[in-house]
């Protein structure tokens, strides 16, 4: 069992709090955003009919992989290659150089999927979601959403700035959320009105995030400083679509096989679910840029331990997702959605595997195998594809959620045996196996059973789901340091 010796606590404990100061910052604005999704979903469902919400759920799937092939990885390069600039004027004609050159690309990009989309779209065989209107307002949307995602954002978390990471992402939300509660709700305008919302917020929001990238760039075209980020991050686009086809193409893939009153209900699930993905996202945006910099100062100690504590935050969610998923979904969406709960414990899992394995992630990154990274999603997407063409067929849209699982599986796998055969692995993996194992143990009784009254089932599961820290205490998971420290959490707790 690991310790952190005592000479090294006070360190530890600075480290740990700001990595959890930043994380909640971006775990907040996250929240917030997936916390509105969710409270919107009884106005979405009462307005949108399944098969709306299922043409919503495709042209969101199409959207998001348009989103990689904009932003061709350079947010990744941001990341990673920010670190390498000398100072703050070369870090000022790099954001510019990317900036200059994503743009000029998203307009030449844009030009061509209007010209030849019309004639591939159908290809697809959704005639259900046109082409146009529906993907035209999409393609314009990615289009002015770009600079943003690629490049404002990313800079915000690299240089630690989780306060304005979180206004400029909330603000974007709140612009995107209240136009599309206008068009939808105001004036009944349907799916369309929905995406109609989103590209009516994505050009309000492109004003300021020009003038963001006004004050901190130079708008100077380096191929000197080019080619380095595309070199970084051009193989990590094929690693990026492999994720996409991991999220999104089963909603693609639903709409083939099955009606798109399923592709509503399976998506409804999803997003429920898609709650583990946002907290692990936003612990990753303040993890990623502390754990290059704590190698690069050489303060590599408490990385072991910082990553169980991660474990146990993403078990201890996932956990709590699945049990309330029933719950979740009774609650919150109309009766004709309520099926959609049996998909949200498949995929609170599958980002549960999902967030382990960016674990090993970060050191094929730290030692730039942008190469092997791709290799791993591509066959983990392939794997999810090909899963869900022979399943979805046989057991319907609950093929689609054992997909997800089984895709990051197998990219688990993977991104596990090359990170070992790259450098040391920072996992505890007594610790990490006890905490996996405790939070599963607890959550297989309070899926499967369940009283018929919805506030009793609310009522057994809150205690049920209050079992996993007492138990990571019992089995003595956490170390006597830290059961001392949570000693301290519940004294403050109880005095105020």
């Amino acid at each position: 069992m690991s310790s952190l010796p005592s000479s090294e606590s006070m360190s530890a404990r600075r480290d740990l709090t700001t990595l959890l100061s930043r994380s909640s910052m971006y775990a907040i604005s996250d929240i917030l955003k997936q916390a509105l999704n969710f409270l919107l979903l009884p106005l979405y469902t009462a307005y949108l009919s399944k098969s709306d919400y299922g043409i919503l759920a495709v042209a969101l799937a199409a959207s998001a992989v348009l989103e990689v092939v904009y932003g061709l990885a350079l947010r990744g390069a941001v990341g990673r290659l920010y670190f390498d600039q000398q100072d703050e004027a070369q870090v000022r004609e790099f954001i510019g150089t990317l900036a200059l050159f994503l743009g000029g690309f998203g307009l030449l990009l844009t030009l061509i999927l209007l010209l030849l989309g019309p004639f591939v779209w159908p290809l697809l065989g959704l005639d259900e979601v046109a082409f146009s209107p529906y993907m035209v307002l999409v393609v314009f949307t990615v289009l002015l959403n770009n600079l943003g995602l690629s490049l404002v954002l990313p800079l915000y978390y690299v240089r630690g700035q989780a306060g304005r990471y979180a206004a400029y992402s909330l603000f974007s939300f709140l612009m995107m959320t209240g136009a599309t509660i206008l068009l939808v709700v105001g004036l009944e305008q349907g799916t369309v009105g929905a995406l109609r919302g989103r590209l009516v917020a994505a050009g309000i929001v492109f004003v300021p995030t020009i003038w963001i990238l006004a004050r901190n760039s130079k708008p100077v075209l380096r191929r000197a400083l080019l080619r380095p980020a595309l070199i970084f991050s051009l193989p990590l686009v094929p690693h990026l679509i492999s994720t996409w086809a991991l999220n999104f193409s089963d909603r693609i893939i639903l709409a083939k096989f099955v009606s798109m009153d399923d592709v509503g209900v399976y998506a409804v699930g999803y997003q429920v679910g898609l709650a583990v993905s946002v907290v692990i996202t936003a612990i990753n945006n303040a993890w990623t840029p502390w754990y290059f910099r704590a190698h690069k100062e050489d303060r590599r100690e408490h990385i072991p331990a910082f990553v169980t504590y991660f474990v146990i935050v993403i078990a201890g969610l996932a956990l709590g997702t699945a049990l309330f998923s029933r719950e979740a979904v009774q609650i919150m969406t109309a009766r004709s959605y309520h099926a959609a709960w049996k998909i949200v414990p498949w995929v609170a899992l599958g980002y549960f595997v999902n967030g382990l394995s960016l674990r090993f992630l970060d050191v094929l990154m730290l030692h730039k195998r942008t190469t092997v990274v791709p290799m791993t999603t591509l066959v983990a997407g392939v794997a999810n594809i090909g899963f869900n063409v022979l399943m979805i067929p046989e057991v319907g849209m609950i093929g689609a959620a054992y997909g997800t699982l089984f895709g990051y599986i197998v990219r688990l796998a993977l991104t596990a045996y090359y990170a070992a055969q790259t450098g040391p692995l920072p996992f505890e993996w007594g610790r990490v196996i006890r905490v996996c194992t405790l939070a599963a143990l607890i959550a297989v009784p309070g899926i499967l059973l369940s009283t018929g009254t919805l506030w009793l089932d609310v009522l057994w599961k809150i205690g049920l789901f209050l079992l996993f820290p007492i138990a990571l205490i019992l089995t003595r998971t956490l170390n006597e340091q830290e059961r001392q420290a949570v000693r301290q959490l519940w004294a403050k707790v109880a005095r105020s």
